[in-house]
């Protein structure tokens, strides 16, 4: 493990146990998971991309610019940020499309974001990252993040955005 990526994992590693809230109840939210709040959408239909990044969610990712629109075209919407990290951020919903519909390539790995089933891409080509999100059984969260630096940042800054995004979706199917 290089020497760049053992403080990116490190950093996850603490990112998914502060945020795995274990042992506690948020008030209002689910026990054993803090800070998720039941006041979840039952769909994406009518959710604003822009909107699942908070204040506070703003902060944690170094956000200080306005959000952008997304470059997903392919999404029924889709909005941006550029990172503290410099590298550009990107968060679409497809409202008509679950994980299992995706027909994404061999290389993509299962991952998990607060129980929420999701799909990692690694690209090491441009070098980018993309995190699919089950947000319903017939609906996904896509993020998006890169700048061209490397790809390990990249995963690391789309999950960041992901566990961020995440109290705001629908209940995970």
């Amino acid at each position: 493990m290089s020497a760049r990526v053992a403080p990116l994992v490190a950093g996850l590693f603490l990112l998914v146990a502060c945020s795995s809230g274990a042992n506690t109840a948020a008030s209002g939210g689910t026990p054993g998971v803090s800070g998720i709040s039941s006041n979840r959408p039952a769909s994406l239909d009518g959710v604003d991309p822009c909107a699942l990044i908070d204040q506070s969610g703003r902060a944690a990712l170094g956000i200080t610019t306005d959000a952008h629109n997304g470059v997903n075209v392919a999404a029924a919407s889709s909005c941006g940020w550029l990172l503290g990290d410099g590298d550009y951020a990107t968060v679409s919903l497809s409202t008509q499309i679950g994980l299992g519909d995706l027909a994404l390539p061999a290389s993509a790995t299962a991952t998990s974001v607060h129980g929420r089933a999701g799909k990692k891409i690694i690209k090491t080509d441009d070098p980018s990252c993309s995190v699919y999100l089950a947000a319903t059984a017939h609906s996904t969260v896509q993020i998006d993040v890169g700048q061209g630096k490397d790809a390990e940042t990249a995963c690391y800054d789309a999950v960041k955005v992901a566990f961020v995004a995440d109290p705001r979706l629908p209940p995970a199917p």
